[in-house]
């Protein structure tokens, strides 16, 4: 009923507001407001206050805001939104939901919907509020908090140290501060709401996972129970981050960004961040690339060739779900093993086949030295398309006379990113300027990101309400992001992928090639 705006019968929970206009519960829920924590929230001018029964039984005083003062036309943009009431209880609560009527008499914003709910449905509701946010997170207490990264043993000791080092780092700060904090307490700095909250105590733990990838469950269930922690801070592993994906899900505890290019693709998780959605992400920008090209007839041939691996899966998933969401017409796909690729009679057999005049190669770098071949077999002026990420460094060596016939996927910044001093950017932040750069794994510099433009805030926002889904709300309510390895990070209400950008380039000339955009940044 909260989050879905569905009644325990199944059906769509009848709502209204402005006073008859009948709206879909399920595109006006409870939590698309007041959000999955139930503890509110701010948009269009509107305040929406606590929903939950720790606030809704006690006393309410909106507090000051800089939008209390009228806009240009006069115009307060806090009208009708409650001030201040005293406590509900079950009868005034059940009244306010259907009426919206607060205990003192105060009308409600005519957004709010009004649900005249039977007694029954009306009171599985309000236990539901009640019961909401009310205990602290595992992990978390008023002084401090527990956090764990997660690595996989296919992770190299280079990789491992790359993650770990801003991970270990962030943590010594936050205790750093703390200690500098309680000092200027001792002689009586009187600090304000926001530093009272900001400055915790937090501890790192490190959840190796080992074997294959079945047995993780269990592993990480143990390192749960030895120790709960409020969030897991990025983490990383070359396989798939389903098995982790779905532990998290399970236990509705928050993982942020971890570093993968295989991720769990769900419309539906909730408690994981990514930064985008990895080779199908790829995949996704090849099929709009394609959609919006003019000289794209529906009659074009388009051939998948796709290795016989989880990202060469990932890739042709990619492609293929986003073309068939275009409506498109199926392509051929055909998915060969390594040595099938490295036999170069199979794959002239094919293209001689098929004809076609797009190719799209998801494969490893074994395919580049074959390349030149392979344009010769396309249709006049036909085209390649390659994974820059699956290829790696060797992107860099596709051979320069038939560079205008192969596009590249490339889901990072292009241009230089300029930080908040005027001039200054991290000199150990890789930016792709020329093609020496492909292949790099951006471990340190994304985990940075998260560290400090994104958990970092949500953290110091929750004050004393140590809610997991709070942490959730907070984060999915920032403002876009410039940063440096993404053109831009975008946030919103169950959004899960926050780089929704690829380029789709081009190289240059010579052995160290300019980068030729071929697209735009956000092209799906």
């Amino acid at each position: 009923m909260y989050r879905n705006g569905i009644l325990p019968s199944g059906k769509v929970m009848l709502a209204y507001i402005r006073g008859d206009i009948e709206v879909d519960s399920t595109a006006f829920s409870c939590s698309s407001c007041h959000l999955r924590a139930g503890l509110g929230s701010f948009e269009g001018g509107v305040v929406t206050p606590p929903t939950t029964g720790n606030k809704l039984y006690k006393p309410y005083r909106r507090p000051p805001s800089l939008g209390d003062t009228p806009d240009r036309t006069g115009r307060y943009i806090y009208a009708k939104t409650v001030l201040e009431r005293p406590p509900y209880n079950r009868q005034t609560l059940a009244h306010a939901l259907r009426f919206g009527t607060d205990p003192s008499g105060q009308q409600f914003n005519d957004v709010m919907p009004r649900y005249p709910l039977d007694d029954t449905d009306m009171d599985v509701l309000i236990s539901y509020l009640e019961a909401l946010s009310s205990d602290p997170s595992p992990g978390a207490t008023s002084t401090g908090f527990s956090f764990a990264t997660i690595i996989t043993d296919d992770v190299s000791q280079e990789d491992r140290q790359a993650l770990l080092e801003p991970l270990q780092n962030f943590i010594v700060q936050k205790n750093h501060q703390l200690d500098l904090y309680n000092d200027f307490i001792k002689f009586g700095y009187y600090p304000t709401i926001e530093m009272k909250h900001a400055f915790r105590k937090a501890s790192l733990d490190v959840w190796e996972l080992k074997g294959p990838p079945e047995t993780w469950r269990a592993q990480l269930a143990a390192y749960n129970a030895t120790k709960p922690v409020f969030a897991v801070l990025g983490g990383m592993s070359n396989r798939s981050w389903q098995p982790i994906h779905d532990f998290c899900e399970e236990q509705r505890l928050p993982c942020l960004f971890p570093i993968t290019d295989l991720p769990a693709i769900s419309e539906t998780g909730w408690y994981t961040y990514y930064f985008n959605k990895g080779y199908a992400q790829e995949g996704e920008a090849t099929a709009h690339y394609l959609n919006r090209l003019q000289s794209l007839s529906t009659k074009t041939s388009i051939l998948q060739i796709v290795q016989d691996s989880p990202v060469g899966k990932a890739l042709a998933d990619g492609f293929r779900n986003s073309w068939r969401e275009l409506e498109r017409p199926a392509v051929t796909t055909l998915t060969l093993t390594a040595r099938q690729l490295n036999n170069k009679n199979t794959v002239d057999k094919l293209l001689k086949k098929h004809k076609p005049s797009v190719l799209l190669l998801w494969t490893d770098s074994g395919m580049v030295p074959q390349l030149p071949k392979l344009v010769t077999k396309l249709a006049p002026h036909g085209s390649i398309f390659v994974s820059s990420g699956y290829l790696g460094k060797k992107t860099a060596t596709i051979p320069e006379p038939i560079r205008s016939r192969v596009y590249i996927t490339y889901p990072y910044r292009l241009k230089p990113y300029v930080g908040s001093q005027e001039g200054v950017r991290d000199a150990n932040v890789p930016i792709l300027s020329s093609a020496k750069e492909f292949g790099e794994r951006r471990i340190t510099s994304r985990t940075t990101t998260m560290l400090k433009q994104t958990a970092l805030r949500g953290l110091n926002l929750l004050y004393d309400n140590l809610y997991r889904d709070h942490l959730m709300d907070i984060m999915s309510m920032q403002m876009d992001l410039i940063v440096r390895d993404y053109e831009r990070l975008s946030f919103g209400p169950g959004q899960r992928y926050v780089s929704k950008g690829c380029y789709i380039i081009r190289l240059g000339s010579g052995d160290t090639p300019d980068i030729l955009p071929q697209s735009d940044w956000v092209i799906h």
